[in-house]
């Protein structure tokens, strides 16, 4: 078959090396910049990413709609408020 091109990005912490793969270099980006944000760890990213397909994320953050990026488990109204507010710059 064609080969499949998966996107990565390492995870290391004290004790852990992690390997996440993504589907689209969108989603690796989005959690690049999602685990930017203070309060935000590869889980919530994820969960995020789950909720929220790249596209909607970016139509989320650019309109400032915290509801939207609150929809993830483990995504309170002030941690999706920073979301939104950090990464606004940060979507073209």
């Amino acid at each position: 078959g064609e080969p499949v091109t998966l996107y990565t990005e390492m995870l290391v912490g004290e004790d852990f090396i992690r390997l996440v793969g993504f589907g689209t270099a969108a989603e690796r980006d989005w959690f690049r910049l999602l685990t930017g944000v203070q309060g935000v760890g590869a889980r919530v990213a994820l969960a995020i990413l789950s909720a929220l397909a790249p596209d909607a994320l970016a139509r989320a953050v650019a309109s400032q709609d915290k509801a939207q990026v609150a929809r993830a488990n483990g995504v309170g109204p002030k941690l999706a408020e920073r979301i939104v507010r950090e990464l606004k710059d940060k979507v073209g």
